[in-house]
């Protein structure tokens, strides 16, 4: 399975919000990318993705380490947008690997903490509000963390991503429009 599989299903149900949530197709590309090298990790992964709406990230995501036995949490502090129109929840109810997929309805900072292969973050934009997704999953991660909206139309993503990079505890691997792939350099001190 490849990216170019996956890439209608993904705009047809991650396609909705204001131009500084939209995922766009060479972003997701960069997700994609990353949760490919996931399952080659090892034999232990699991992704966690802290915001889900309409669900088009978490395909993108399944679809990627399609195969393996990597474990994927989608994480969302409301049901998503399971009331409107959507192919990928219905894609998600009859995946043949649904197993593999743990999606919660809770709060992403208040969860209980996993091992992470990989962190995506996508949730609360506000500044305090990634700060709180960082700070409580960032000494459980040990692989790349995604964030999107790192860009200056999103100035809590972007302002709390500087800080966290300025005070050394990441560093950008690469960035594609708004979406960013960071190196965990050292655990957060509490």
């Amino acid at each position: 399975m490849d990216f170019e599989d996956c890439i209608i299903l993904f705009r047809n149900s991650h396609n909705a919000g204001g131009t500084c949530f939209q995922i766009k197709n060479h972003e997701a590309k960069l997700l994609w990318n990353y949760a490919k090298q996931t399952k080659c990790v090892g034999k232990e992964n699991t992704i966690l993705e802290i915001g889900r709406y309409r669900a088009g990230s978490l395909v993108l995501l399944a679809m990627a380490t399609h195969d393996s036995k990597v474990k994927i949490v989608s994480v969302d502090i409301v049901d998503g947008c399971r009331f409107c129109y959507t192919d990928a929840y219905d894609w998600l109810n009859d995946y043949e690997e649904k197993e593999r997929i743990d999606i919660r309805t809770e709060n992403s900072h208040a969860m209980e903490n996993v091992p992470l292969s990989m962190l995506f973050v996508d949730g609360d934009h506000l500044y305090e509000g990634v700060k709180k997704d960082f700070i409580h999953h960032w000494n459980y991660l040990n692989g790349p963390c995604l964030a999107h909206d790192y860009d200056p139309t999103c100035e809590g993503v972007t302002k709390f991503i500087d800080e966290w990079i300025e005070e050394g505890y990441a560093e950008i691997i690469e960035q594609v429009g708004a979406m960013v792939a960071l190196r965990k350099l050292k655990d957060y001190k509490i």
